[in-house]
This record gives C-alpha cells, sequence and structure tokens, in this order.
C-alpha cells in the first residue's frame, strides 16, 4: 500500500439518499501535507461541520474568530465556519473530513464552545477514517454516499467518546502509542512483527506492549490484526479481488494463513465474505468503529 500522507488526497463521496442525507452526510474529506510555514485551506458552509486533525507535525487553524494549534494527536471541530486556513508550524499532515445532518448536531452540538470543540486524541479517529475512505475512493470511480455516512458516524461517536480537554492538554494516549498507531495504519501491509515496529519507535518491544495494553485495552499486535482484517474487507468488496492478492497486500504470509485469521475474526472464510460483500453493501446501515481500537 502506497504512503497517502505524503500527498494531497480529496475524497467526494456520492449523496446519500434522502433518509439517510438527513441524519448524516460525509460530503468531503481530504488528506492535506503542509511544510513548515506553508498554508492550505478549506470551506465549511452553513449547518456542516468540519473536523480537522493534526495527524503529524503541528499546524494552527484559523476560521473568522477561532484560532487552535493542534499538536500531533489532537483535533478540532468547527461548525458553520466559513473558510478557514491550515498552516504549518512544522513539517505536518491535516486530514479533514466535512459532515452535516441532524445526527451530528445531537452528537457533537453540545460540545461545542463559541463554535469549536478541542479534541485530545482525537487524530487517531480522523485518521482511521479518512484512511479508510482514501482507499475506497481507490477501488472504486467514487466513494458510496451510504458508507461514507457510516464512517461519518463512526467518527463521530469516536470522538464523542474523548474526555473534552482544555486548550493545552496533550493526547488522550502517550507519544508512543499515538506514534504506534500512525506507524501501524500507514505501514501495516510491510510490519515485520512487534520487532520491527518498536525498532521504528526506538524502544524495546516489551515496553511497547506494556504501554500499548496499558492505554488501549488490547496488544499491538492485536491492533495490527484488526486494521489487516478491516483493509482485507475493502479489498475483497471490490471488483476482481483474488484471494491471494488481498492477502499479501493486506500483510499476510500467504493466503492460507490469511483465510485462518479471518475466519477467526469474522466468522466466515474470505470466500464466504466477497460472496456476501454485494448484499451487504445494498443495505448500508449505520455501523460500529469500523477500526476499533478498544
Amino acid at each position: 500500500m502506497p504512503s497517502r500522507q505524503n500527498q494531497t488526497v480529496e475524497i467526494r463521496p456520492a449523496t446519500p439518499d434522502d433518509a439517510i442525507r438527513e441524519l448524516l452526510t460525509l460530503s468531503w474529506a481530504q488528506i492535506c501535507p503542509v511544510s513548515t510555514g506553508d498554508s492550505a485551506g478549506g470551506c465549511a458552509r452553513e449547518g456542516e461541520y468540519a473536523v480537522i486533525a493534526a495527524v503529524k507535525g503541528k499546524l494552527t487553524v484559523t476560521a473568522h474568530s477561532q484560532y487552535a494549534l493542534l499538536s500531533a494527536g489532537q483535533a478540532i471541530l468547527l461548525h458553520a465556519a466559513g473558510s478557514y486556513t491550515l498552516q504549518g508550524v512544522s513539517d505536518s499532515v491535516a486530514m479533514t473530513a466535512v459532515v452535516q445532518g441532524e445526527l451530528a448536531g445531537r452528537l457533537m452540538g453540545d460540545r461545542l464552545r463559541e463554535g469549536a470543540a478541542l479534541f485530545p486524541g482525537g487524530a487517531a479517529a480522523v485518521r482511521e477514517a479518512v484512511l479508510a475512505l482514501s482507499v475506497l475512493a481507490e477501488e472504486n470511480a467514487r466513494v458510496d454516499g451510504a458508507t461514507a455516512s457510516a464512517y461519518a458516524y463512526a467518527l463521530l461517536t469516536r470522538l464523542r467518546g474523548i474526555p473534552q480537554g482544555e486548550e493545552g492538554e496533550g493526547s488522550a494516549v502517550s507519544p508512543l502509542v499515538e506514534g504506534a498507531i500512525a506507524i501501524i495504519q500507514e505501514d501495516f501491509p510491510y510490519l515485520e512483527g512487534l520487532d520491527d515496529l518498536a525498532g521504528r519507535l526506538e524502544v524495546s518491544k516489551a515496553h511497547l506492549i506494556r504501554s500499548f495494553v496499558r492505554e488501549t485495552g488490547i496488544s499491538p499486535a492485536r491492533y495490527i490484526t484488526r486494521v489487516r482484517i478491516e483493509y482485507a474487507k475493502l479489498l475483497l468488496r471490490g471488483e476482481d479481488a483474488s484471494i491471494t492478492y488481498v492477502a499479501e497486500a493486506s500483510g499476510f504470509a500467504n493466503a492460507n494463513y490469511f483465510a485462518k485469521v479471518f475466519r477467526r475474526e469474522t466468522g466466515m472464510s474470505p470466500s464466504e465474505y466477497l460472496e456476501s460483500a454485494p448484499q451487504r453493501e445494498s443495505r448500508p446501515r449505520l455501523p460500529k468503529n469500523p477500526y476499533p481500537l478498544w
């Protein structure tokens, strides 16, 4: 899987049907690298919520009278912000999702203070949703609107579960665990086990496992497996997806091992999932977080 964080990617899903559109719509998402001193912009119209995350580095977010400095791992929610500007304090990667609808107001309305809400640790939820949508955008001509709404729901519920912090508070997870999550989500097809992950983070494997389990409730190995399986599901929904290709692209050693793990995690074989995927897509509904961390 090529890195998606080194280039600007825009995702514009199709509009869902009226029933879903009124509840929750994700109209636009973006991955945007911002070099030190450079700026980028966006817009959230009346009734829309823009969720902006600093996935890497530090950046400022400015919109009308609103201003925030985001450190890596933090996210901010802006309501009806109009035009906003992002500027890199260091080499940064921002990810943004723009949503609207009745559910957005219900989930986020009480978190807003003067049109904004800060979420320490919220970048992980934004990154998961936007990266998943970018995979779907690569595999299909256009992301299905109902599927995008489902990812928006998962994103907002994840954010709502984060204790709201005051400006300047740190991430809900440590820099070590945040860094581990970022590497896993971006490079999971190429990771050669926990020794590789710990080496990249320059810590011992034992320390990584202790910290990850303490802060997330699951082991890093378990989280890697979950991310790989969710990516495999996305690939299996595409046209002409072979199980051997999906296994290799998702980071599994071979198709047989992939099939064994897939059945353990989902209760069905990859072939069974491949056959059932079209029916599942034809009746979309708002699921739980597609990339559950804990």
